[in-house]
């Protein structure tokens, strides 16, 4: 897996290979690609010197690296900047040692089950510095992680501004990054940016992984596709630059913004752990990062369980309901097979609007009838009991701000920005984190919870703690405390679900995903914006882990019931709306997506994913299909997201079957079609470029003529036989 030899680290998984060379003092990344067989000289990858020493007002800090230094008359963006006291910035790390080692330490989330970890030892030959870098592999995926630890062997005290996980530099003189941005309810959508000079970055300043840009990205350069992530859920940067002397360097890792870390002598600071994996295609990275994140991040008690359908009363109710309106709600769910109820916002304190009771996590009585009672008869009717909770805030207009305002995140003398009028909480307080940890522990056990969704609903601000002298250590602290709270309350309830939420997918990153299985995909639940937020979150992250609810229809036109399941089913699959309104004929068709989906669960939650053509973001027609392992059944949804009166009937296919299985593919039964489309078919020409789904053109029997948002069918593909031919 990893072998040290001569001037070289070969870092292998079961299809790749990153080699490094100890060249002058320094990392030299000399490849990463498909596997190469082990051999005794890589030098054919860097013949000779490749500095400029001799140029003059010249960046000659060409050799592509693994780890950069600004003191090296460097125009590149480097991995580290921190200074001394007297304000000297310039640093020159040398690579002294490379070495095979058992663990490390770190106050962050890191992968699981990690399979071999090689260490990187360098010493910063002006401020005598230790930086070391840590590359892990596992037997089971191509992911490698890598992330850097800084020590302050100088004897003086230091400030941090940059700490990277992750440097990648590529021969080469052009790129494209992918990257996947937006902003609440319209999270991860794809773009694409072709870059030829200069730096192209993406970041978050907002104090959580945010909306605006995933901390995922891919470059394609040449014929290779690289996917990188971190397992982090604060500010991030991510930057790719190419140089005019043909050189591509990718880093990423902490946000130096607002970033300022103080390190006395002997003390360190570690970066979050980054993900990489390099593939000649797309469905290759978005296959080893899905099973990364179920084997690796994912608790392992929730990895491959299977998720409860269930039914959140968020949109079907808001703050305006009552114990008895919930119990009628959760009645009519069981009747048509859901599993769960999640009760959401305004259980608690004085919680009639968003204004106030944030804090306040004890049962609004007089709303509820009593939580533990409401649970208890939810669960008498056969169904789990799931609940809604924002520990990381607070309301001015709440007994907990009353009795402590210095728990919230504000600037003494200062008067604080209110965002959905809310403060948020301040986690470097560690009395605030062992008041969330004691009160929160305590309600999930009284009830009885086997859910919970950990909302977060604004971005910070006004960024100070008491308890901190140095506050530009606030962003990383923040979540130091916030992992270790979440750490604590996982562990007293080690039966609970988590999902988190941050007004919908604003914080999706396996930082999240480390302690929380599953993440609220968007607030936006209209199955046609839908369509390209799940399509640009499975890139990345695994179908299980990503929350979809069927609500009520907020398009116009409307989307029909069974589209809407249809989109809503690529996930941890669940209804949000007020069921207890729905007429006879819409509950009959309810009770059999819910059955449909059930029968169909493992497929739908751990099949493999995979994408189909070219994406909804680009073309007319387009889905994904879900593979099991063996090949010998798949789920696929297929999509005509533009309607037009002139039916193009445009072909497409599918992906991941066996070319050599015959397969039945039956289209699943929708109440509003009178027809069906079922037929068989060998994999190999259901995995070419061709098929034709033409019912599609179909007119659905609950559309208004013409008006349809779009249409969608599922097909239940199902092994009959091999080829006998080949």
């Amino acid at each position: 897996m990893i072998k040290l030899f001569g001037e070289y680290v070969k870092i292998d998984t079961p299809n790749t290979s990153l080699i490094i060379k100890k060249h002058e003092d320094r990392a030299l990344m000399l490849y990463y690609g498909k596997k190469l067989n082990d051999h005794d000289d890589y030098g054919y990858f860097s013949k000779g010197k490749t500095d400029r020493r001799g140029a003059s007002n010249d960046d000659w800090a060409n050799i592509p690296s693994v780890m950069s230094s600004n003191g090296e008359v460097a125009q590149k963006t480097n991995y580290t900047n921190f200074h001394d006291e007297n304000g000297l910035f310039t640093n020159r790390f040398n690579l002294v040692d490379a070495e095979i080692v058992e663990g490390f330490s770190s106050p962050l989330p890191t992968a699981r089950k990690k399979a071999q970890i090689c260490r990187l030892t360098y010493i910063d030959e002006v401020s005598k510095a230790t930086l070391y870098q840590y590359y892990t592999v596992f037997d089971d995926c191509d992911v490698i992680t890598v992330h850097s630890e800084l020590v302050n062997t100088t004897g003086k005290t230091i400030f941090v501004n940059k700490l990277a996980s992750c440097q990648l530099d590529f021969v080469g003189d052009k790129a494209q990054v992918v990257t996947f941005d937006g902003t609440w309810v319209d999270e991860r959508n794809r773009h694409e940016t072709d870059i030829v000079a200069g730096r192209f970055e993406i970041d978050s300043k907002l104090g959580l992984s945010s909306p605006v840009h995933n901390p995922f990205i891919m470059v394609k350069i040449r014929d290779n596709v690289i996917g990188l992530n971190l397992i982090w859920s604060g500010n991030h940067k991510e930057e790719v630059e190419i140089s005019p002397y043909k050189r591509v360097r990718i880093i990423t890792g902490l946000n130096d913004f607002a970033f300022n870390y103080k390190l006395n002598a002997g003390e360190s600071l570690v970066s979050p752990e980054a993900v990489m994996v390099i593939a000649n295609d797309e469905k290759t990275i978005t296959s080893n990062l899905h099973k990364f994140s179920l084997n690796h991040i994912v608790n392992p008690d929730f990895a491959y369980k299977d998720r409860p359908v269930l039914i959140n009363n968020w949109e079907g109710t808001y703050f305006n309901f009552t114990g008895e309106k919930i119990l009628q709600m959760a009645t009519v769910a069981k009747k048509v097979g859901i599993e769960m109820f999640v009760l959401d916002d305004g259980w608690f304190g004085k919680r009639d609007d968003d204004r106030s009771g944030l804090g306040d996590w004890y049962d609004n009585e007089k709303k509820t009838g009593g939580l533990k009672k409401l649970a208890d008869n939810i669960k008498a009717l056969g169904l789990k009991f799931g609940l809604w909770v924002e520990p990381e805030m607070i309301s001015r207009d709440s007994d907990l701000f009353r009795a402590h305002p210095e728990y919230a995140m504000a600037i003494p003398g200062v008067e604080p920005v209110e965002r959905r009028w809310q403060l948020a909480i301040d986690m470097c307080n560690d009395e605030v984190c062992n008041y969330l940890a004691d009160t929160l522990i305590k309600i999930f056990k009284e009830v009885g919870v086997d859910y919970v969704k950990w909302d977060h609903n604004r971005a910070f601000s006004d960024v100070y703690s008491s308890k901190l002298e140095n506050q530009g250590e606030y962003h990383y602290k923040y979540y130091v405390n916030q992992y270790k709270l979440l750490d604590k309350i996982t562990k007293a309830c080690p039966d609970v679900l988590f999902e988190s939420c941050a007004s919908g997918g604003c914080r999706y990153d396996l930082g999240m995903q480390y302690f929380m299985p599953q993440n609220w995909g968007s607030d936006n639940t209209n199955a046609y914006d839908r369509l390209f937020i799940q399509e640009g979150t499975l890139v990345a992250y695994p179908q299980s882990t990503m929350g979809a609810h069927v609500a009520a229809s907020h398009s116009n036109p409307k989307i029909c019931l069974e589209s809407r399941f249809n989109v809503a089913s690529v996930g941890a699959f669940g209804y949000e709306y007020d069921i207890t309104k729905s007429p006879k004929e819409e509950l009959s068709t309810i009770k059999k997506q819910v059955a449909y989906y059930k029968k169909h669960r493992r497929l739908f939650q751990y099949g493999n994913y995979y994408k189909l053509g070219d994406g909804l973001e680009k073309t007319n027609y387009g889905g994904w299909i879900l593979v099991s392992d063996k090949k010998d059944e798949a789920i696929a949804v297929v999509v005509n997201k533009n309607l037009g009166f002139v039916a193009t009937r445009e072909h497409f296919a599918f992906a991941g079957l066996d070319d050599n299985t015959l397969y039945s593919v039956i289209m699943r039964p929708q109440d509003n079609l009178r027809e069906t489309y079922d037929f068989t078919a060998y994999g190999d020409a259901l995995n070419s470029f061709g098929l034709d789904f033409g019912s599609l053109d179909w007119a659905e029997a609950d559309e208004i003529e013409n008006s349809g948002a779009f249409r969608s069918r599922m097909f239940y593909i199902k092994k009959i036989g091999k080829a006998n031919n080949k």
